[in-house]
């Protein structure tokens, strides 16, 4: 019973930060497709954050391991 409920609980973390995952890509997406082409050729070098994208990746790949784990046994 444990074990399932563990199951369970990694697979809501992992839904909630696919989700958290998807807001940020669209929040990027929206920076990027508000920035005019003027200000594109203006600033060649359009560097910006993705620290957010590449936690949430990791943690999502963290999750993904554990559950695997639980999987296993």
């Amino acid at each position: 019973m444990k074990k399932e409920e563990k199951l369970k609980k990694l697979l809501e973390k992992k839904s909630d930060l696919e989700h958290r995952l998807y807001l940020e890509q669209c929040r990027q997406h929206e920076r990027i497709n508000n920035m005019g082409w003027g200000y594109g050729m203006r600033h060649a070098k359009l560097n910006f954050s993705t620290t957010k994208e590449d936690r949430l990746l990791e943690r999502i790949e963290k999750v993904n391991n554990q559950i695997a784990e639980l999987s296993k046994t």
